[in-house]
């Protein structure tokens, strides 16, 4: 969780700063646009939501949806620091009691 502040707070710059920039820029530039739109299609489509859709994101222990990049989507989605890092750690908190019981249950049942 230590990164989740930092990762929140410069992802969004950092793309902003390399937007023009001769090799880089093409990139950056499609990769904020891409997620003003989508997190525009998203805050219309899920409204209030966008937190409990983030922390759903975080909380399914699947490859490539944990906290980094959930706070990389918060991040580029323009949610705010404080909602966003909430739904996070809740997210975190989630994947970690699902974990937990599949291990107790993998575990009970070899023995």
């Amino acid at each position: 969780m230590l990164p989740v502040p930092i990762i929140y707070l410069f992802a969004r710059k950092t793309l902003e700063w390399g937007a023009d920039k001769p090799l880089i820029g093409r990139f950056f530039s499609f990769c904020l646009e891409k997620g003003e739109k989508g997190g525009k299609k998203l805050e219309a489509k899920a409204g209030r939501g966008l937190f409990l859709a983030l922390l759903l994101f975080v909380g399914i222990p699947l490859p490539g949806t944990g906290a980094w990049t959930g706070t990389l989507a918060a991040s580029i989605l323009d949610m705010d620091f404080k909602s966003s890092v909430t739904a996070v750690m809740l997210g975190v908190l989630l994947a970690g009691i699902i974990m937990g019981i599949a291990s107790v249950t993998a575990v009970g049942m070899l023995f």
